[in-house]
């Protein structure tokens, strides 16, 4: 039974529902037609083996109904046929590769050419194809005498490889698949990475962070941990103690599982290896702002994105950002470090992601740059999909409240009438806003008129915007070609809002009350908003925060600093904000140290930096100051220093200094302001140009 044949009965054995031909073909990308085939391939040998087969049930797809015992045959069946195969190319440079790193015995070539059934350029060619991948990695593959094969590299970059290589192999493992009905892969995965010992992280896991969830941070993090455990085992180990001064920012959680990890397997003198460890699994979980030194770096990441995909797409993400810009946030937090120490996610839905989605995917990739620029590594076509996810949750909630149009112009030679005729069909029928009927003589008209889209009954050359030919009158066959061509150019869809956006009647009915009765008790609002939910009134909370001149005052703004060096001048930027106890000592010593640990991230922008620390390190309430700087002041960033204007930001939860952090996005972009504010002598003239551009 050919692999494909094999692969489809296991999917439909393993099946608790029926499965549509379309999913079905999705799945092992073939045609309906050659779905079919496969199937009747299954049911042939089915019928062979005396077993019932897949049949059709009316609207709801494939099924293959077997008892228990019917099931457990068909297993052993799967099971025999695949020790029987021949392994292919990619499969075999998975075993090549696992076996070398994770095998405790010495692996020679010739054994292997025995085991493969192949000649030895067949496995020469496999090993060369092996050198080049792990060069990519900073790894060499030996072949000594008497010793097999062997990895030279360093150990991170070999458990970093290893993880790339299983998941670009299959994705995520499985973990509630028994270990007989495993794919290929799969199971040679399991030949060296016991499933006993993935299950027995798994079970840890369950105790440690959470019993209930089951998404792809669960899946890479028992992977990694199980990858780790194999090489420590093995005697391979972490010996660099840089990982250390990195415990500091480890969750609770993620602590306590790795210590009952080392004690399940029994690891002891191994505080380099639990410090390695915890950090790593730190960048595969969800991040929030008291276990990410990148909170406020991931703030900026999300709020840039959400505004460059709108941009690009023409779709208001804003109008979802309360729960966009938190779910970027949080991914985006532990993103950064994922790309800086080569530990990225597999995406198993990458390709359904770019080819249903593939707007936003675009849009999402030309953003990439400036996410390789900050890690100086390159993101993942993988990493980028799990970002395109949390847009196409938003734009599903979207379409739920605008439909969409498009705007064109009809050119029409055979009379003003039958011209009209033509726009009312295209109105009537696909949503389309005509904004002139014009003849071929007035084609020079067109790049005066807001319009994404011609329609013409006359063919035409030359023209710069997307053109299909028609006849005046549509018929069926037209419908057709009128829909095609729509979803070619989706890219010029505009946006009919079917929801009424309340945020600002919302803000002014609070000033109302706040001025005639007074301050508005958080009851009161609470309340408020709830009657504009029930009348169906969109209120983006958000909105509401504090703006940048809300908590600027005059004595938080200091001009023309003197300052000795960049710890110096992160002293004298957090002062106004020590005196009004908006934030301790601590918090300064935090934001300094954080420095010293991590480098300069902390500019963000040509000549402008943004000192922070966590909000557990010493933030007592939301505030910020600003200094700038009477003699710049390197901080060590190439690509941004010397630092003219420093600001200081005290947070003290995800989303109340939304709106400052959006100011500074935009302050990041405009260099020109930037030198004007530096420039300035008085508090005045500072907050007229801050404030007012």
């Amino acid at each position: 039974m050919k692999d494909r044949t094999a692969r489809l009965l296991s999917e439909l054995v393993s099946a608790e529902f029926p499965i549509s031909m379309k999913a079905l073909s999705e799945q092992f990308q073939l045609s309906a037609r050659t779905m079919r085939n496969e199937i009747n391939e299954v049911n042939d040998y089915l019928q062979q083996q005396k077993l019932p087969l897949v049949h059709s049930l009316r609207g709801k797809g494939m099924k293959l109904e077997l008892n228990r015992k019917e099931k457990e045959q068909v297993y052993v069946l799967l099971d025999a046929d695949k020790k029987n195969e021949v392994l292919r190319r990619e499969e075999r440079i998975l075993d090549l590769i696992l076996a070398t790193a994770l095998s405790k015995n010495k692996i020679f070539l010739f054994h292997k050419e025995e085991e493969y059934q192949v000649s030895k350029s067949t496995v020469d060619e496999d090993m060369r194809r092996i050198r080049d991948l792990l060069k990519g990695y900073g790894i060499r593959v030996l072949s000594v005498p008497k010793e097999g094969l062997i990895l030279e590299g360093k150990e991170k970059s070999i458990r970093t490889m290893i993880y790339s290589i299983v998941n670009k192999a299959i994705g995520s493992i499985s973990l509630t698949e028994q270990y007989k009905n495993q794919s290929i892969k799969q199971k040679i995965i399991f030949d060296y990475i016991p499933i006993n010992m993935i299950s027995e992280v798994d079970r840890i896991y369950d105790s440690c962070i959470s019993a209930s969830e089951d998404n792809y941070y669960r899946k890479n993090l028992v992977n990694f941990t199980s990858i780790c455990i194999s090489r420590f085992l093995n005697k391979k180990k972490i010996e660099t103690r840089t990982w250390l001064k990195r415990n500091i920012y480890i969750s609770e959680p993620i602590e306590n599982f790795v210590e009952t990890v080392f004690n399940h397997f029994g690891f002891t003198d191994a505080l380099n290896e639990f410090s390695y460890l915890s950090f790593i699994l730190e960048t595969l979980n969800q991040q929030d702002m008291n276990t990410s030194i990148d909170w406020v770096q991931a703030q900026l990441l999300s709020i840039q994105l959400i505004q460059h995909v709108e941009k690009q797409t023409h779709i208001p993400f804003s109008r979802k950002e309360e729960a966009l810009q938190e779910g970027l946030y949080q991914h985006i937090a532990g993103l950064l470090n994922r790309i800086r120490y080569d530990v990225q996610f597999a995406n198993p839905l990458k390709e359904n992601i770019q080819k249903n989605y593939d707007v936003i995917y675009r849009a999402v990739q030309s953003f990439a740059p400036i996410i390789n620029q900050l890690t100086g590594k390159k993101i993942s076509q993988d990493e980028l999909s799990f970002l395109v996810i949390h847009f196409s949750t938003s734009l599903s909630e979207l379409n739920q409240e605008v439909t969409y149009y498009y705007r064109a112009v009809v050119i029409c030679n055979h009379g003003m009438a039958t011209g009209k005729l033509l726009s009312e069909n295209l109105k009537e029928l696909f949503n389309i806003e005509v904004l002139a009927v014009l003849s071929s003589r007035e084609i020079g008209l067109i790049g005066k008129l807001d319009v994404d889209l011609i329609f013409s009954t006359l063919p035409l050359r030359e023209l710069k915007k997307p053109l299909l030919v028609l006849e005046p009158i549509i018929k069926e066959d037209s419908k057709k070609l009128i829909r095609d061509f729509l979803q070619q150019n989706k890219e010029y869809r505009r946006i009919n809002s079917n929801y009424q956006d309340m945020t600002h009647v919302f803000h002014s009915l609070l000033q109302v009350v706040d001025k005639q009765i007074g301050k508005v008790s958080k009851e009161a609002y609470e309340e408020l908003a709830d009657v504009f939910k029930e009348k169906q009134f969109s209120v983006n909370k958000r909105e509401l925060q504090p703006m940048i001149q809300d908590i600027l005052e005059d004595e938080h703004i200091i001009l023309q600093a003197e300052a000795n060096d960049w710890q110096d001048l992160i002293q004298i930027v957090s002062q106004p904000l020590i005196k009004d106890e908006t934030i301790t000592q601590q918090y300064v010593q935090a934001m300094i140290q954080s420095v010293n640990d991590f480098g300069p991230y902390i500019v963000i922008g040509k000549h402008l930096a943004l000192a922070h620390a966590r909000p557990e390190d010493g933030a007592n309430k939301l505030g910020l100051s600003v200094a700038t700087v009477k003699d710049p002041v390197r901080f060590g960033n190439t690509e941004n220093d010397p630092v003219k204007i420093i600001f200081c930001l005290s947070a003290v939860d995800s989303f109340s200094h939304l709106n400052i952090m959006k100011y500074l996005v935009q302050l990041i972009n405009d260099e020109e302001k930037t030198k004007q504010l530096d420039e300035v002598t008085t508090i005045e003239d500072f907050k007229k140009i801050l404030l007012n551009g």
